[in-house]
């Protein structure tokens, strides 16, 4: 079955779109362009306007995230030049620049903002190995810092929030990958960040290029995606205890970006030019092909949940009775027959 495209941008006026984000609501896009630019979409009810053309870069954007709204429209940016600027909308569509780092010593690859239950807190994967986290707070932005992955960091992802008697967990979580071929993961306790006992398997051999932590509580589920054209999936029943690798997926090239949908049911795959295929967990806890998205459109695959649905549905049954036989209806003649003589 095919799929149907329900919108698209106009990008002829700006350069190659590196990353592409949706707001909290749906509403508005961010985007990371190549002309060193970050475009504001407002897509509500199917518009496509520019609202804002933000600069402060000089060299390519790679990754954009939103804050949650409740901290009011920020977003965040970072560069092959070296830097993380927050952007604030002050007004409609007049964006400034909220707070700029420019303390990493290579290019930031990726930036993300933390669930909002640990505050207005952003993450930055960079090149020279290390990992920084800018907190606002009291009106100042303060950094932490830590070495990460060897030979550069190229992307991380948060961890969700865990409810302990309705209140968040005090521990924040993330993971990351890198050049060295590994998927990290990190937490934080007290503000001091250190890496996780026992570790995540290593299972690539070529860069991990992108991570994604499935958005949902219960047993942690983390996907990593790699040059090696794998996604690797792990998952840990509960913290401190081992990662084990649920499922490895084979792609046609190499690996570029990965993310969850919102209710962790599906997982999106970026491989290749323009390649992007969707996988559903299985009653197993496999993982399944059960899309593909590509510039001529989306196709459904065919799969064992597919088929098991089919094979389950029934015939309609049809409820018009057939006619009784003569033989039947004799036999009833004979028996209201036997009554006549009461």
């Amino acid at each position: 079955m095919a799929g149907q495209m329900i919108g698209a941008f106009d990008t002829t006026t700006c350069g190659a779109l590196h990353h592409v984000l949706h707001d909290y609501y749906g509403q508005r896009v961010a985007a990371a362009s190549a002309d060193n630019m970050v475009y504001i979409w407002d897509v509500a009810d199917g518009q496509q306007k520019v609202t804002g053309q933000l600069k402060g870069h000089e060299g390519p954007v790679w990754k954009v995230s939103w804050a949650h709204p409740r901290f009011g429209n920020v977003v965040a940016s970072c560069s092959y030049d070296m830097k993380v600027i927050l952007w604030k909308e002050v007004n409609p569509g007049n964006w400034q620049i909220a707070h700029m780092d420019s303390s990493h010593t290579a290019s930031v690859n990726d930036v993300e903002f933390c669930p909002a239950e640990y505050g207005l807190r952003l993450a930055c994967a960079s090149s020279d190995g290390t990992v920084s986290i800018l907190t606002y707070d009291n009106g100042q932005w303060l950094r932490q810092a830590f070495s990460a992955n060897t030979g550069g960091s190229q992307a991380l992802s948060w961890a969700p929030v865990e409810k302990r008697d309705a209140a968040a967990a005090p521990t924040m979580r993330l993971v990351t990958g890198g050049c060295d071929n590994a998927t990290c993961v990190w937490k934080c306790e007290n503000e001091i960040w250190s890496s996780e006992f026992p570790p995540m398997p290593a299972v690539h051999v070529d860069w991990v290029r992108d991570v994604a932590w499935r958005p949902t509580e219960g047993a942690s589920v983390v996907a990593s995606g790699s040059w090696d054209k794998t996604v690797a999936i792990f998952s840990q029943e509960m913290e401190g205890q081992h990662w084990r690798q649920v499922d490895k997926l084979i792609l046609p090239s190499k690996v570029e970006s990965l993310s969850w949908c919102e209710s962790g049911s599906i997982l999106g795959v970026s491989c290749g030019e323009s390649d992007t295929l969707l996988f559903k967990e299985t009653y197993d806890g496999r993982y399944e092909q059960i899309g593909k998205d590509d510039e001529t459109g989306f196709v459904e695959i065919p799969n064992s949940m597919t088929a098991a649905m089919k094979s389950q549905v029934t015939p309609p049954v049809d409820n018009q009775a057939a006619p009784p036989s003569q033989e039947f209806q004799q036999q009833a003649q004979n028996v209201l027959d036997s009554f006549a003589g009461f």
